[in-house]
């Protein structure tokens, strides 16, 4: 690949930044350090110890000490402090996107980043946003990683390494209160259990109302809530002086709100025809009203065991993995069927409406605007018998919108055998192996209506029952995964080494699917054509006899040469070529005949021919190539007080899977789809200087340029940024400790976050066709159209935030007061623009907290 003058140009600025300048990645700071030099990070991320200046990745790694001075309790804690990094945290518990450096881990889809626990690969994405208790190391490596890592590794890895069990008995309890009625408790217990033998196992309890309220139930437990429970346990087992065994087992339950989301319309030519501008405001602008009647909820169960051996042997070691984890997973919401009047005549939406609109007192109607706003501004909520009239949005505290439930159920085992080289004193290291993994995972999304009888929670409910399903995804996908693997380092001489990876993947896949061939249930008008009430998957109308299953397979090699060169004591520079693979895989089956037909034209009458998007999204998707060339370069200067470490790189990546969300009478539709080709180049440096023996300030810094070249989905994107893909980011901290006496430890720790305007789509500004084209054809209360979408309003501003904690530390207890958003910094955690449906979903960020700990040890 040959670089371009844009990464040149970086590539000097990076190189002569890190020869006399500063950066913060790899820090951690020892207990009660007595020297003003920075202490040494030993990095596991070419699965080898080794110290992090001398590796050849932008790596980043956080020490125990750090994540507790940082006040780091899940995952979106330790990502705020790193730059290029970022993490959306909306939906539900597990439903996180984290990007690095411009490419996404997608809903629906496979990671894009390869997670570890001390050693073990998981397989289950949400394994990923669990609560972190009783961490020793947490390293975020950047980049391709293919090639050790292994499958979905195309933007990264992020290694968890926790607390190994003690020879000694100990233990630590810990509690903590903020607002919001907040509390955490844990507690670990660790020592020897036998000869050889030790363990640990460590219990925790969190809790938290949340900062929004329900304005409908009156309950401010009720919207971003969250209960999370979980005990791991950690048995090492020293069999012989060559062989050890390391038992790892958890199990955990989280239960919290689902799917808080308001809309706001982009809509450019309703202003026009209501004369209202709420029809194209800036998501920015928006002010929250939660009033569902049916409150979010999500509920998962988690089950994970792994053991891996290491024999040392003579010449080579040895290290095998065998894991296995089970996933049961359930989410219950409002649904979104009003805003097309699908349960618009049912009885219960006409009783609700009687009582729940927005019509003012003086015009005969409630006057409901603390639920749905002021009258057309936008929603437009109307009594009974001005039907199919009203403007609705999703979400509301009437029945009309019907409901949606959903399962994400996954069970899996895998394993590895890994060969590594063990002679030091050679100049040539290497590693061999090969990975396999088996994965069910169980997919439902339903859609139905509330007929104000309460919830079966089940995947399909038939036209007699509470809440009859009147649209159903349900798919089986399995997964076979082979790899192998090894990589070789050979030392030229004493300045240069060049090491060469290569990994090939294989994944078989099938989809079976499990809906049954039935019709909805003729609650919603939607479903009635020609008077005749339609299947409840549209797939059935083309395999009337049942949908066939699928299968596939995708396969991969990953190469990356890495060259490195020790310049000075001070200072090593490296470059390296890489390739990262995500498999393709497939939609939920019915996917794309339910697009066809209310989206793309056919000439046959449907919807579809007054909408005419154009869409191209199949029952299936490609895999996901990415190729990156990086140089980067490591320093430390000013004996050992100062670290600087900047890289530059530029990634192309072809079929991007992009996750995205349509809405229509259908209810809502969650699809994969792919950006044929993206390109994306950056630049980022971090530094970490002590001061003194009290004080650091560490500092980080990222820019991303991104552009769409292909987008045969989206045509109009061509040109546009990478989504979800911020232009800079930056973080600067400072750490202050302080002796207050031999026995007492004052530590001081300030955070300041900056992520710069946001996009959330391929499409930035084009207008493209609206469902409210096929409603404007009908003669009610939507005037002729086009409608057409404008997304111009739809990036996210800029948004910074400052965390803080102070800590006093004695000889077996800390007691600390801590806070984050302390500047309460109201900005979106998330936009999730619907072209098709004229608008965006928004989801709000956590506002100011704050609370106080104590842990005591034993």
């Amino acid at each position: 690949m040959q670089t371009t003058g844009k990464t040149y140009l970086a590539l000097q600025v990076s190189l002569a930044l890190t020869i006399g300048s500063s950066a913060i990645p790899a820090f951690a700071q020892e207990e009660k350090q007595a020297t003003s030099e920075l202490v040494e990070i030993i990095s596991i991320s070419r699965k080898r110890p080794e110290s992090i200046q001398e590796v050849p990745i932008a790596v980043t790694a956080l020490s125990a000490r750090e994540l507790e001075a940082a006040g780091v309790e899940r995952p979106s804690d330790f990502i705020s402090l790193i730059p290029n990094v970022s993490i959306v945290d909306a939906a539900n518990v597990g439903d996180t996107q984290v990007n690095i450096r411009g490419i996404i881990s997608t809903r629906d889809a496979e990671s894009t980043f390869a997670y570890v626990v001390d050693g073990v690969l998981q397989t289950n994405p949400n394994s990923f946003n669990e609560g972190l208790t009783d961490i020793a190391q947490i390293e975020v490596l950047k980049g391709p990683q293919g090639a050790l890592y292994g499958r979905n590794a195309v933007a990264g890895a992020i290694l968890i390494t926790t607390e190994k069990p003690s020879d000694v008995m100990e233990a630590r309890i810990e509690g903590g209160v903020g607002n919001n009625n907040s509390q955490r408790y844990s507690g670990m217990l660790t020592g020897p259990l036998a000869d050889n033998v030790f363990g640990r196992i460590v219990v925790a309890h969190s809790t938290t109302d949340g900062f929004y309220e329900n304005v409908y139930l009156g309950r401010d437990d009720a919207v971003d809530y969250l209960e999370d429970t979980s005990v791991k346990g950690r048995l090492i087992w020293e069999a012989t002086d060559d062989l050890t065994y390391d038992f790892r087992g958890s199990y955990s339950e989280a239960k919290g709100g689902a799917i808080n989301f308001n809309a706001v319309f982009a809509l450019p030519s309703f202003v026009e025809d209501f004369g209202q501008d709420a029809f194209f405001k800036d998501v920015n602008d928006h002010e929250f009203i939660f009033a569902f009647n049916v409150p979010g909820e999500n509920e998962q169960k988690t089950t994970e065991f792994s053991v891996k051996a290491d024999w040392q042997g003579d010449g080579f070691d040895v290290t095998s993995v065998l894991a296995y984890n089970n996933l049961e997973e359930y989410l219950l919401s409002d649904g979104t069927s009003a805003s097309f009047y699908g349960y618009e005549i049912t009885e219960q939406c006409q009783t609700d409406r009687a009582t729940l609109n927005n019509l003012p007192v003086d015009f005969g109607g409630a006057g409901r605007s603390d639920l749905f706003g002021d009258f057309l501004s936008p929603f437009v909520v109307l009594p009974p018998g001005q039907d199919f009239q009203g403007v609705y949005g999703p979400y509301t505290p009437s029945t009309c919108d019907g409901y949606q439930y959903q399962e994400r159920s996954q069970q899996d085992y895998s394993g590895e055998i890994r060969f590594t080289s063990n002679d030091t004193d050679s100049p040539l290291q290497w590693i061999a192996g090969v990975y396999f993994a088996n994965i069910d995972r169980d997919v439902v999304v339903a859609y139905g209506a509330d007929l104000g009888q309460g919830f079966l929670r089940q995947a399909y409910v038939p036209a007699d029952g509470p809440n009859p399903t009147d649209l159903l995804f349900d798919d089986t996908f399995s997964t076979t995964v082979l790899s192998t693997f090894g990589q070789i380092e050979y030392d030229v001489n004493d300045k240069w080494e060049v090491s060469f990876a290569l990994r090939y993947d294989n994944e078989s896949r099938e989809v079976a699917n499990n809906v049954p061939n039935v019709s909805a249930s003729g609650f919603n008008v939607n479903t009635i054509v020609d008077g005749v009430v339609g299947p409840i998957n549209p797939a059935f109308t083309a395999n009337p006899d049942g949908i066939p299953d699928r299968e596939q397979s995708f396969s991969q090699w990953q190469p990356k040469l890495t060259v490195s060169y020790e310049a000075s004591d001070a200072l090593n520079l490296y470059a390296s070529y890489g390739v990262g693979f995500r498999s393709g895989g497939f939609n939920s089956i019915g996917t794309e005949a339910t697009l066809d037909f209310w989206f793309n034209a056919s000439g046959t009458g449907t919807p579809g021919d007054a909408v005419d998007a154009q869409l191209i999204v199949p029952d299936n998707y490609d895999k996901e190539i990415t190729t990156s060339i990086e140089f980067g370069g490591k320093g430390t200067f000013l004996d050992n007080r100062l670290k600087v470490n900047s890289a530059v790189f530029h990634t192309k990546v072809e079929d991007n899977q992009f996750f995205e969300f349509f809405a229509g009478p259908f209810g809502l539709l969650r699809a994969v789809t792919t950006i044929d080709e993206l390109e994306i180049q950056g630049f980022e440096m971090d530094a970490n200087y002590r001061v003194n023996d009290n004080l650091s300030v560490f500092a980080g810094l990222g820019l991303i340029d991104s552009e769409i070249i292909e987008n045969r989905n989206r045509p109009l994107s061509v040109g546009n940024e990478a989504p979800q893909t911020p232009k800079s980011s930056y973080t600067l901290g400072i750490s202050y400790d302080h002796e207050i006496t031999s026995d007492l430890q004052l530590t001081t720790r300030i955070d300041y976050q900056y992520v710069g305007e946001t996009h959330f789509h391929t499409l930035q500004g084009e207008e493209t066709p609206t469902i409210w084209d096929f409603f404007g054809t009908l003669g009610g209360g939507v005037p002729p159209g086009p409608h057409s979408q404008n997304f111009s309003n739809a990036q996210r501003d800029a948004y910074s935030t400052v965390n803080a904690r102070i800590s006093i530390e004695g000889e077996m207890w800390t007691v600390a007061l801590w806070g984050k958003n302390l500047t309460d910094e109201a900005y979106l955690q998330e936009v999730i623009p619907a072209p098709e449906f004229g608008g965006s979903f928004v989801h709000p960020s956590a506002l100011r907290s704050y609370g106080l700990e104590l842990s005591m040890s034993f």
